[in-house]
């Protein structure tokens, strides 16, 4: 296997202190990408109101319409539009930390001149999360926006979905930043999407429940962060559970905060001499 330049796999164990981002480096960060986007949010948020759309119209109208009780008491449509919502802030993330970290770090070699700034792996890669996850808030939002104009939303709690998108969002972030940090060539992203995104969004409950299947199966589901997030939006959507809430607000905080610390030494032996 021949591996990009700069490839040294995760790297040597750094002090805790190395892993404490400075909120104004990485804001500055935030800032550059939010720049960028800011000259292509037409073209990129389409893609974002069309997918979502498509989805909803074959599968909540179309499909649903032969679902004639519903799910667990709620309608079809209603059922599947709040984990359109999650799964547009999975893919949003998925993408701006698989390829466009990828084209930054190895094809524009962007990050070499950011990091001879006094910006640290730890900043680049907190800026890079907070506009990852930015930008599936603003994706979340947009979808949000559709399923309660079309009238799929009956909890005044759904206002508060947004929030928790951007926690979403950054679980799915440091999941793609850690895999881009990590991987030696730009092919193994077909199962990173293939293997794990999108069985994810097939089987994370965002088109059925899983109160009939076989039990490891929402074992597996729950190890998933798109879950979680599907079972947050739905709640609030639909009229929410604050214990269970809670429950998958930590649990998505908790992975997040874990696996932070993997791009950041990672991208410390890559790019860091």
């Amino acid at each position: 296997m021949s591996y990009e330049p700069g490839y040294a796999g995760l790297g040597d164990r750094v002090p805790l202190s190395d892993l404490v981002p400075s909120p104004r480096l990485a804001a500055a960060v935030w800032r550059r990408n939010a720049q960028v986007f800011s000259k292509l949010w037409k073209g990129a948020l389409l893609p974002t109101f069309l997918d979502p759309f498509f989805y909803l119209l074959a599968l909540g109208f179309g499909l649903g319409t032969y679902i004639a009780h519903g799910i667990n008491g709620i309608p079809y449509k209603e059922f599947v539009a709040p984990g359109l919502i999650a799964s547009a802030a999975m893919w949003s993330s998925a993408f701006e930390t698989t390829y466009n970290v990828y084209f930054r770090m190895n094809e524009l070699r962007l990050y070499d001149n950011v990091l001879s700034t006094p910006v640290e792996p730890q900043d680049l890669v907190a800026g890079d999360i907070a506009w990852s996850s930015t930008r599936a808030t603003i994706y979340g939002i947009v979808v949000l926006i559709v399923v309660a104009a079309v009238g799929l939303v009956e909890s005044p709690w759904a206002i508060l979905i947004p929030p928790f998108v951007l926690l979403g969002g950054m679980c799915f972030s440091v999941i793609g930043y850690t895999f881009t940090s990590l991987i030696p060539k730009i092919d193994l992203y077909s199962y990173f999407f293939t293997l794990g995104i999108t069985p994810m969004f097939l089987f994370s409950g965002i088109f059925f429940p899983f109160n009939q299947l076989p039990g490891w199966v929402e074992v597996v589901a729950w190890l998933t962060p798109l879950y979680h997030l599907v079972e947050i939006t739905r709640g609030l959507a639909t009229g929410p559970d604050a214990v269970q809430i809670l429950i998958h607000t930590a649990w998505l905080a908790v992975v997040t905060a874990i696996l932070f610390a993997v791009p950041v030494r990672a991208l410390r032996a890559r790019l860091v001499p």
